[in-house]
């Protein structure tokens, strides 16, 4: 998974860097709005929920910023929004971050920069947008409080173009994001904490533990917040949604076991949920896990 920090570096050079043109007032589109279903786990990141993570995610993929820029980082992002699967030894991403971006067009760094090329994109509704590609990576500034990135960054646009239609018109009914409304709503509910969900969780559970575990999972989401006590560790809430109480049985200890629990962790079991509360895991043990 360790390929896609390159996606992250980029994302923040950009971030820094980058204006973005003026848009329609009265566009609400939110960065969650863009990410599409092709995605088998998928993550919201509050900054306010661990700024030592945002912090820590800056340094630890571009070490040759000053203080003072990381700094104007962490204050223009609000929220990271980014959906992963996992393909053979490849893991694609796909990042949408609702950030505060200047409005005006900075200096030239980035068409100065020979490794970043640019394009224009024109949407189905003939709007244009200028896309940088960097690598394998592709990343846009479709309004002046989000950008997107990495996998189908076109197809992103269009749904951009497309909300923005629907609230200009002020036609909510026929508002649609992609991702599975259960999804959605807990993502975008994150706020004092960092949310995960995997639709997928096969492929979850095998970015989770390296091995290739089938324990017949619907779904897997959870929580994660800074532990007051010790702030070098999480507490993180799990809920793992088994097909069938037969499965659940099966699957509790071998996930007991893959999380390492201790007395701490409140468990329990409501139908086909086996609900994980309070377990302690160190940050780094948890970036690892997610690659960060």
């Amino acid at each position: 998974m360790k390929k896609h920090s390159k996606y992250l570096v980029f994302l923040l050079i950009i971030l820094l860097f980058a204006g973005c043109k003026t848009l329609p007032a009265g566009s609400k589109v939110k960065a969650i709005d863009l990410l599409d279903d092709n995605s088998s786990f998928f993550i919201a990141i509050p900054a306010k929920a661990d700024l030592e993570l945002v912090d820590y995610i800056i340094s630890n993929n571009i070490s040759e910023l000053s203080d003072s820029d990381k700094e104007l980082i962490e204050k223009r992002i609000d929220k990271i929004y980014c959906g992963l699967s996992r393909q053979r030894n490849n893991t694609q991403i796909q990042v949408s971050v609702d950030a505060n971006i200047p409005s005006k067009i900075v200096s030239g760094k980035l068409n100065k920069n020979k490794n970043v090329k640019s394009y224009s994109y024109k949407t189905p509704l003939d709007n244009t947008y200028k896309v940088y590609k960097y690598e394998d990576l592709d990343i846009a500034f479709p309004s002046n409080n989000l950008f997107c990135g990495g996998r189908d960054v076109a197809s992103m646009l269009d749904t951009y173009d497309e909300f923005s239609k629907v609230y200009i018109e002020n036609d909510i009914e026929q508002l649609n994001p992609a991702l599975d409304e259960d999804i959605y709503n807990y993502l975008l509910s994150a706020e004092n904490e960092i949310c995960f969900y995997a639709n997928k969780p096969q492929s979850f559970l095998t970015i989770l533990t390296g091995t290739q575990l089938d324990l017949k999972l619907n779904y897997v989401k959870g929580s994660f917040t800074v532990d007051e006590q010790h702030p070098n560790q999480y507490i993180l809430d799990l809920d793992f949604n088994f097909k069938n109480d037969k499965y659940l049985k099966a699957g509790k200890a071998l996930l007991s076991l893959a999380f390492s629990l201790t007395g701490s962790a409140n468990l329990e079991i409501i139908d086909n949920d086996f609900i994980i509360k309070g377990a302690k895991l160190n940050k780094q043990q948890l970036y690892k896990i997610f690659s960060i």
